[in-house]
């Protein structure tokens, strides 16, 4: 459900946010808990190693709040609260365990608070025009480079101004190209946080090393995989697609991919699809009234999305080869409840899924595999033999339905039987 990233692009969005601030100079506070020092000298000489590494200078300088660790989880923590809505909540957990990738045990509300508070080293909030980062009386070599990431945020931002098209995205349920343009962004900055680090000394290096590997990740290490990593996708794909612009065409390509955007996670996973500027096959899910269900969201998955949500159920490599093929997708998700409702959200749900692959058979290969996928940990019961392109789940606590036609695949899942079928009957009929 693409809309999980919602915490990711909240994160992002703080990050990337309009560089607001004062001219003539950075404004440089500190939390009262923390010793101050000689931290407002230290962020102004960051400022200038920023500017110096990416190759542009500040519009406006940037307004910084140093805070200790404790601080920061509890800011990042109060502005997720805010953010996440109950009813997407309930939504995606519920989607989530019959798709199999939630067994039931773990909330997912709160462990999307705690996985951002435990793991989120810094962001930048437009709304207050604040760049928070951790800190203590002084800034270890991590630190340091973590703020160096944050001002490539908001630097790339006042020259480009993506940070308001990702919100207008947001807003219009365009999630996969929010990923795609948060991918630009987060490769971007990680990439020249990698090369500040390299102009430090050895001894800095080796220190900020073994401060990210002492990085407390328990509650990370208590998810499931894939929240891991979803979370890190931007960084680690992102920063290969920048990688290879940069191998190509220097600096000054990563310039031109601000102006032109790339538009979906397969550009970010094959640049050279970028370069194509192959784009999505439009894809169009014809409407089926469900009695007592409302559409909830519909979308695009995406490749990523695809191979990560999709495909969580076979071999990391089946699953890449399965999504590779990865040409257009449109989902939807039928819910039986109240979006404004504050406490109880619960309500089944029901999900169809559309996929066009370049070749009928990349088609065969993504339909195989969700097949796997829906028998390996989806509670579906037993597939009947294939007829004509169609599989069948039943005797299962949920329903599935698989079906190819050419290049193109339509799976429908349902925690109730009787609402897929009619789903079934709706878009094959």
């Amino acid at each position: 459900m693409p809309r999980r990233s919602q915490v990711a692009a909240l994160v992002l969005a703080l990050v990337l946010g309009s560089c607001g601030g004062l001219e003539g100079g950075p404004t440089t506070t500190v939390a009262d808990s923390i010793d101050a020092g000689g931290l407002a000298d230290e962020v102004s000489e960051l400022i200038t190693a920023a500017e110096e590494v990416r190759g542009l200078e500040f519009i406006v300088e940037p307004v910084i709040t140093i805070v200790s660790s404790e601080e920061l989880a509890e800011r990042v923590r109060l502005l997720i609260e805010e953010d996440l809505e109950p009813a997407y909540v309930a939504v995606a957990q519920r989607l989530y365990e019959i798709l199999g990738l939630l067994d039931g045990t773990i909330d997912l509300g709160q462990a999307y608070l705690d996985l951002y508070a435990e793991q989120v080293g810094g962001f930048y909030d437009h709304e207050t025009d604040e760049m928070v980062i951790m800190g203590g009386s002084s800034l270890s070599p991590l630190s340091r480079s973590i703020v160096v990431h944050e001002l490539i945020h908001a630097l790339t931002d006042q020259h480009y101004s993506f940070a308001d098209l990702s919100d207008e995205l947001w807003d219009n349920e365009e999630f996969e190209r929010v990923s795609a343009i948060s991918s630009l962004a987060e490769g971007d900055a990680t990439y020249f946080q990698l090369i500040y680090l390299q102009t430090l000394s050895t001894q800095d290096q080796i220190s900020a090393i073994t401060e990210s590997m002492d990085t407390d990740t328990t509650v990370m290490d208590s998810l499931p995989a894939w929240f891991a990593q979803d979370l890190t996708f931007p960084y680690d794909f992102g920063f290969g697609f920048v990688e290879r612009l940069i191998t190509d065409n220097d600096i000054a390509a990563v310039n031109q991919a601000y102006e032109l955007l790339p538009m979906t996670t397969e550009q970010i996973l094959h640049p050279e699809k970028y370069y194509r500027r192959e784009g999505a096959l439009p894809i169009d899910i014809p409407t089926v009234d469900l009695p007592g269900y409302t559409v909830f969201e519909e979308g695009s998955f995406g490749e990523w999305n695809t191979r990560l949500f999709l495909l969580d159920g076979i071999e990391p490599g089946d699953a890449l080869v399965a999504a590779a093929g990865w040409g257009g997708d449109r989902y939807r998700i039928y819910w039986q409840g109240d979006e404004a409702c504050t406490d109880d959200c619960g309500g089944p749900v029901a999900f169809v899924y559309k996929f066009q692959g370049d070749t009928p058979r990349d088609a065969q290969e993504l339909a195989n595999a969700i097949a796997d996928s829906a028998h390996a940990i989806m509670k579906v019961g037993l597939a009947r033999a294939p007829v004509d392109g169609v599989v069948t789940y039943t005797g299962g606590e949920d329903f599935a339905y698989v079906r190819i036609i050419g290049e193109e695949v339509l799976f429908i899942l349902a925690d109730d039987p009787a609402i897929g079928q009619l789903l079934v009957n709706g878009l094959t009929g």
